[in-house]
């Protein structure tokens, strides 16, 4: 049940992955859970702006946990920190996508979590590699949660003007800003997997 190596190495390619899948569900139908919740309310702009507006500070939640889990002043728990992060992220996410495509992000990235949890509960005898971060300026730790800070702010103009197209421009600006910014560049997080052996720790 726990996370393979490969899983715990490439957890961004999942994630990703699994967010192309879910929105996929888009080429069937192309309204959101949220207005197809509240379009028949009476006031359904409001409801969708309340909700939409939640959504924004869970990704302003998910940018700033990463950025602060990053940040070279901070040393401990960071793991837990970015899971963290990426829960709420997909928390936000699923509110754009339509109920199919929500219920395989949440069912998906609970599944990868949970394993990855896993994995980090096993002892060091079962855990061939251990991922040692390299500690990063808080300029670069910026860099590294660039799209979920683009995803915040596209999200934040969505809620003023309720214009689909906003938000699909501004989750693609995000990503080509995340791979501008961090793309084989000192921005990313790297890591030194090393050998666990009987004399570590001693």
């Amino acid at each position: 049940m726990k996370a393979t190596t490969f899983e715990y190495r490439h957890q961004t390619l999942l994630h990703m992955l699994l967010v192309g899948l879910a929105s996929l569900s888009y080429l069937r139908n192309r309204v959101d859970i949220v207005w197809a919740i509240v379009r028949h309310h009476s006031d359904s702009s409001s409801w969708e702006r309340l909700v939409f507006g939640f959504g924004a500070l869970l990704l302003l939640a998910s940018a700033a946990l990463e950025t602060w889990a990053n940040a070279p002043s901070h040393d401990g728990y960071r793991q837990q920190q970015m899971r963290v992060a990426r829960i709420l992220l997909v928390l936000a996410v699923g509110l754009l996508l339509p109920l199919p495509g929500t219920i395989v992000l949440l069912a998906g990235e609970t599944i990868l979590i949970l394993r990855l949890f896993l994995r980090g509960e096993v002892g060091p005898a079962d855990l061939p590699f251990q991922p040692c971060p390299t500690r990063v300026s808080l300029r670069s730790a910026f860099r590294i949660a660039a799209s979920k800070w683009g995803l915040a702010a596209s999200m934040i103009v969505f809620v003023c003007t309720l214009q689909d197209r906003i938000a699909e421009i501004g989750a693609a600006c995000s990503v080509v800003l995340w791979l501008a910014l961090n793309a084989g560049g000192p921005g990313q997080i790297e890591y030194r997997l090393t050998v666990f052996s009987p004399l570590q720790g001693v």
